[in-house]
C-alpha cells in the first residue's frame, strides 16, 4: 500500500474550513472513483503537520491521478507518508490551462467560495459520463461568473445565463480587461437573439481567447459565452444536448433573490419556484449522460424537495457517497448543501 497526506488548503474562509476536512474524503472518492481509484482512509497523522487528509491505495497514483487529486478543492501539497513518519513531496503535475487566480481577483458581496465552487465542478466531472474531450460547462445562474472562471482555469468552454444586466456587464469588463492585462489573444463579439415574433431575448457576448498564443493561432479556442437572460428560457438560448456539465449556486434568499415576484412589488425568495420554472429548459440543453450539481440553503429548500423537483424532470439523482454529505454552514441565515444528478441515457 502507498500511503498519502494532502495538505489542506489554508485559504478556505475560516467557517468553510471547518468543515472542509469532513467533506474532503467524500470530493477524493468521487474524484479518484471516476479514474479507478478507491482511496482508503486512516487515522494516521504526522507530528507538525497542519490539517491533512491521509489516505492509502493498493499502487503509487499514476500521473492522471495525481493531477485529479491536484484539482481537489481542499488540495494544497501532496506528500507521500513513508515509515517512521516521513514525508516524500510528491510531483503533482498542473492542471490549469488559465491562471488560479482568475478565480480568485474579483470580490464582492455574496460571492460563492472559490474552494465550494471547485468542489462543485469536481462532482459533476466525476459524474459526468459524456465522450466529449472538451467539456462545455453550463451555470445557468452565473451571478458575477465565479463558476465560469473556474470552467476557464480547467479548459472547458463555458456558458453563462445572468438576469441582471449590471453582473453581465461586470463581469465582461472584468474578463476583458484580465485577458488584456495577461496579454491573452481574445475576440469579443456580440449578439441579439429574438423569441420567435421578435421579441427580444437574449444579449450575448461571446469571447474566443486561448491561454497560449499558440492554441489561438491554431484556432484551438477555449470558448466563453455569457447571455443577459432569463434562466427559464434557456432552452430557447441554447441547442439542445450541447452541454455537458452543469453547475449551479441557487439563490440563497439572504443575498440574492431568485426573481421579481408576481406583482413585481418584492423579490421572490423561493429558489423551489423557480427551480421548477428552470429545470425542463436545463434537461434539454444538457447531453445525455451529462451532470448536474445544484447548491443550495437549506433553510429556504430541502434536499429531498430538490430531489423530487430534479426526479420530476427526468434527472436521476446520485443519492448514495460520494455524491452526498457535503452540508456545512456558512454563516448565521445559510446552511449549504448540494444534490447530484445525471441525465439518463437514451
Amino acid at each position: 500500500m502507498t500511503q498519502y497526506a494532502i495538505l489542506a488548503n489554508p485559504g478556505h474562509n475560516r467557517i468553510y474550513f471547518s468543515y472542509a476536512l469532513c467533506i474532503a474524503q467524500q470530493e477524493l472518492t468521487a474524484v479518484l472513483g471516476a479514474r479507478g481509484v478507491e482511496p482508503q482512509y486512516t487515522q494516521a497523522s504526522c507530528e507538525g503537520l497542519p490539517p491533512a487528509v491521509y489516505f492509502q491505495t493498493p499502487e503509487p497514483l499514476c500521473e492522471d491521478a495525481l493531477q485529479a487529486v491536484r484539482t481537489c478543492s481542499f488540495f494544497y501539497a501532496l506528500f507521500e507518508v513513508h515509515e517512521g513518519g516521513l514525508l516524500r513531496p510528491a510531483d503533482v503535475p498542473e492542471f490549469h490551462t488559465f491562471p488560479e487566480d482568475l478565480c480568485h481577483i474579483l470580490r464582492y458581496t455574496g460571492k460563492t467560495n472559490e474552494q465550494f465552487t471547485r468542489l462543485m465542478v469536481n462532482l459533476a466531472c466525476s459524474a459526468c459520463k459524456t465522450p466529449a474531450a472538451t467539456k462545455k460547462l453550463l451555470d445557468p445562474m452565473c451571478g458575477k461568473g465565479t463558476t465560469l472562471y473556474e470552467g476557464m482555469v480547467r479548459g472547458m468552454d463555458v456558458i453563462g445565463i445572468e438576469h441582471n444586466a449590471q453582473w453581465v456587464q461586470e463581469t465582461q469588463t472584468f474578463l476583458v480587461r484580465y485577458l488584456k492585462e495577461g496579454r491573452f489573444k481574445h475576440q469579443l463579439t456580440r449578439e441579439r437573439r429574438s423569441a420567435p415574433g421578435g421579441k427580444k431575448l437574449a444579449e450575448f457576448i461571446q469571447l474566443q481567447t486561448a491561454a497560449r498564443k499558440e492554441d489561438y493561432l491554431a484556432k484551438q479556442y477555449q470558448s466563453v459565452s455569457l447571455a443577459h437572460a432569463d434562466t427559464r428560457s434557456t432552452a430557447q438560448l441554447l441547442r439542445r444536448n450541447s452541454c455537458d456539465l452543469l453547475a449551479c449556486d441557487l439563490p440563497y434568499g439572504v443575498q440574492h433573490a431568485s426573481r421579481q415576484g408576481a406583482q413585481g412589488a418584492q423579490l421572490s425568495r423561493s429558489p423551489l419556484e423557480l427551480l421548477l420554472e428552470a429545470l425542463p429548459g436545463w434537461f434539454d440543453v444538457l447531453k445525455a449522460r451529462a451532470a448536474a450539481v445544484l447548491s443550495f440553503n437549506v433553510f429556504t429548500l430541502s434536499w429531498q424537495e430538490a430531489a423530487q423537483a430534479l426526479e420530476q424532470n427526468g434527472f436521476q439523482v446520485l443519492s448514495q457517497s460520494p455524491y452526498t454529505g457535503y452540508q456545512h454552514r456558512v454563516d448565521q441565515a445559510i446552511n449549504r448543501d448540494l444534490i447530484v444528478a445525471v441525465k439518463p441515457a437514451g
